[in-house]
């Protein structure tokens, strides 16, 4: 299960990096480039009230296996076809099929850990599939981005994701979709902070993967020092996950939310000062990574807080949806912010998003009230 969680944040870690360099080799846009990595993001959120019912069909583990195994072919396709148009078609079906294999992951894990657990095992979770994402960038150094071999590699690394599952037995829950999309929309409005950290997390996120290294080819640097940019950012995801999640278990998860958002707020405005200094870039990197991942760890934490066990399938399904619309809009807009400020443009957008969820942390704190938790939207 974890294997092929680790073979989903690989896929999300190789195809930005590998769409950005070999687009902009063939003279696309920075707004083209970003339209085609958020489009796979498209298809989450086009699906996305939908994949409780195929998981109900074909269970959590043919969902998984026919999601990861239909994202390597398309890797392949995309080796085949590589214009624009063709990798918009291609990433569209490549954005359904990993959603599928990404929700159906997360309904397993909660399906297979007892409530006593359940945060170690997301805890972990998280930990796998952000080592899948730094292994992507690694990856792509190895199998350089011209010719046959990055797809095919990251096709063949992708399907060995699957082995480990052949092992387990199937998890047969009762699977429930959400009564309609109203009902999605009323979980957002219901905890709009929480809903806020995802839409940022999607946004920073997907415009990080996709243009921290055209970032730096802009700047100066290697297609190879291009790429350690993103694993050193990654790599902070992955060690400082875990003691952020023990700080926010000791000093509350809204207030280490509010720390981590200032530091990523000032992280991108420190960038283009650092990009010419290795030994300040790399501790700027792997902090402001580590910070800003977890906006999503401590929301799927917080919605456990908000919401009773009877809405959270519901409330996780609108949770992963906002996430992939911050997605969407993440690349595009840090694109054209590209084109019309060189230099500048991306790290003001960056660190501008979560400078939003402060003011929201701030308004909430300002306006709270005693009141229970766990209430029913």
């Amino acid at each position: 299960m974890f294997a092929s969680t680790l073979g989903v944040g690989l896929i999300f870690g190789f195809q930005p990096p590998l769409i950005a360099l070999v687009l902009s080799r063939s003279g696309a846009s920075s707004f083209a480039i970003g339209s085609v990595t958020a489009v796979s993001l498209i298809a989450v959120i086009a699906l996305g009230p939908v994949y409780p019912r195929i998981i109900g069909r074909l269970g959590l583990k043919g969902c998984i296996v026919f999601g990861v195994s239909t994202a390597a072919a398309i890797l392949l396709c995309m080796g085949i076809w590589r214009t624009i148009t063709a990798w918009l078609g291609l990433r569209f079906l490549s954005g359904c099929v990993l959603g599928l294999a990404w929700i159906g992951s997360e309904v397993w894990m909660n399906v297979a850990s007892g409530a006593a657990s359940r945060g170690m095992v997301m805890g972990i979770y998280g930990a796998v599939f952000s080592t899948g994402v730094v292994l992507g960038p690694l990856l792509l150094e190895l199998t350089g981005t011209s010719g046959w071999k990055p797809f095919v590699c990251g096709a063949v690394c992708l399907s060995l994701t699957l082995v480990p599952l052949a092992m387990l037995r199937e998890a047969k829950p009762e699977i429930h979709a959400a009564r309609s999309t109203g009902s999605l929309i009323r979980c957002v409005r219901f905890a709009p902070l929480v809903m806020g950290a995802a839409l940022v997390a999607g946004l920073v996120e997907s415009a990080d993967l996709a243009l921290l290294p055209l970032f730096g080819l802009h700047s100066g640097l290697s297609d190879r020092g291009s790429l350690t940019l993103l694993a050193v950012f990654m790599a902070g995801n992955v060690v400082l996950q875990l003691p952020i999640g023990l700080l926010a278990d000791r000093f509350g998860r809204r207030r280490l939310l509010g720390c981590c958002a200032l530091l990523s707020v000032l992280g991108p405005l420190l960038l283009p000062w650092c990009i010419s200094a290795p030994v300040l870039l790399g501790p700027l990197l792997f902090v402001w990574g580590g910070t800003l991942y977890a906006f999503y760890s401590q929301g799927i934490a917080l919605l456990g807080e908000e919401f009773p066990a009877s809405e959270l399938a519901a409330a996780n399904t609108a949770f992963v949806i906002v996430y992939c619309a911050g997605g969407v809009v993440g690349p595009s807009l840090g694109g054209l912010a590209m084109d019309l400020w060189p230099g500048f443009g991306l790290p003001v957008l960056l660190s501008a998003a979560p400078l939003v969820l402060i003011a929201g942390l701030a308004r909430g704190a300002l306006g709270a009230k005693p009141s229970s938790r766990r209430r029913t939207p």
